[in-house]
């Protein structure tokens, strides 16, 4: 047979694992003289045992096991191969002389091995020199653990892969954290911008509000043609209308930037109510739309910014009044329940379906119905209200059918931590 008795080949693992067993005991002490008769002796071991010629790798001796390991029929002594074929690289037994002869024995070595047929596998090697009927010769012990080196091979290329993965996940945490920091950046930048626009834009507004206010009520004397008071209370109601846009506008700006600061003090939600309706009272009359409202008698108060509750509520019962026409309810309900108070707008208006809320509910998102009035603002409403509730540590719930109406329940906390 060709003997298998040889250290790594070139390009195959040469250390000592821990975790794996000796392939087999130390049958002799290095250098111990072995006769044919000894040899006989070893023919019945279960490990595959070979015994080869120090100078040439001639098989000197070789058990069953081990001939059918290497798959060698017949009388595989007798047949008197050299050793190195049996080598996926011959460079191996080269490897193991020298190994040999500088420390006597190798112990646990991986080498891969070819049989007769063709088939490769790894053995795990232990062995040391003996004479052999005067030839200086190696004996040694080879196990195949073939199994656990493929599963060695897998893990390697598993834990590669999980390496490479780990770098290019990595990699995206970075360029996201970049990204993240360009948005930060340009988000700023915008709000920033809004925030001038919005003060360069309402000073020339006021003036124009307030210049048409002296021409519409004639604080100067008549203006003589009754026109001029039609036209200056148009130019009145275009500056108010475009201040209110620019408000919007510059009120998302500072949620965004996270600069609008709460001034937190004792409310009476009641009374704020009562003087939001008075105020919304003529734009829902002018549009033919009933309002309605119940709320208790006694004070309800509450902690939080009056002026940003008061915007909460406007910007409901305006929204409630544009999207519902003539004819049609809008109903205010204001209570309390347990620590929280609930504010409820529902309108019997033209309604939203699902894919109209999620647009309603963008800033800026403008969502195309049958109202005359929907088209008219910024589209930042709800948004508005949604980010100061929040800030209040409330909740926002909406729930809209098309052509049925829409119910919005705003519930804030009584009383703040």
């Amino acid at each position: 047979m060709k003997s298998a008795a040889e250290p790594c080949p070139e390009g195959a693992h040469s250390h000592h694992p821990t975790d794996v067993p000796e392939s087999g005991p130390r049958l002799v002490s290095a250098g111990a003289p072995i006769g044919a008769r000894e040899a006989l002796l070893l023919e019945h071991v279960a490990t595959p045992i070979t015994i080869t010629a120090m100078a040439d790798g001639a098989v000197l001796f070789a058990n069953s096991a081990a001939c059918r390991l290497f798959e060698v029929a017949g009388a595989c002594v007798q047949e008197n191969h050299r050793s190195p074929s049996f080598y996926a690289d011959p460079a191996a037994r080269a490897t193991l002389v020298k190994t040999i002869q500088e420390r006597g024995e190798v112990i646990n070595h991986e080498i891969e091995f070819v049989t007769r047929a063709g088939r490769r596998f790894w053995g795990l090697l232990s062995g040391n020199r003996v004479t052999f009927d005067g030839t200086p010769a190696i004996m040694v012990s080879i196990m195949d653990f073939s199994a656990q080196k493929a599963r060695e091979l897998q893990f390697a290329q598993l834990t590669g892969q999980l390496r490479a993965q780990a770098a290019e996940s990595q990699l995206l945490n970075r360029e996201l954290k970049r990204q993240q920091q360009l948005a930060i950046i340009a988000n700023r930048a915008k709000s920033d911008f809004l925030a001038r626009m919005s003060h360069e834009l309402r000073s020339p507004l006021n003036a124009i509000l307030g210049f048409s206010e002296v021409i519409a009520d004639d604080l100067l004397g008549a203006a003589g043609t009754p026109r001029y008071q039609d036209y200056a209370q148009s130019i009145h109601d275009a500056g108010a209308h475009l201040l209110a846009l620019i408000n919007d506008i510059l009120d998302l700006s500072k949620v965004e930037a996270g600069k609008v600061e709460l001034n937190i003090e004792s409310v009476d939600l009641s009374d704020l109510v009562r003087s939001s309706l008075e105020l919304m009272a003529p734009q829902a009359e002018r549009r033919g739309v009933l309002l309605q409202a119940e709320y208790g008698v006694d004070p309800l108060v509450l902690d939080g910014d009056r002026l940003r509750l008061r915007q909460i509520f406007l910007n409901l019962l305006s929204n409630a009044i544009k999207f519902t026409l003539a004819g049609g309810t809008v109903r205010v309900t204001v209570r309390q329940e347990g620590d929280d108070v609930v504010i409820e707008t529902a309108d019997s208006g033209i309604g939203m379906s699902p894919e109209q809320l999620e647009v309603a509910l963008q800033p800026f998102g403008q969502v195309m119905t049958e109202s005359p009035y929907a088209q008219v603002g910024t589209g930042l409403g709800l948004p508005i209200v949604v980010s100061l509730v929040e800030l209040h540590g409330g909740t926002f719930e909406i729930d809209s059918t098309p052509n049925v109406g829409t119910r919005v329940t705003v519930r804030l906390p009584q009383r703040r931590s």
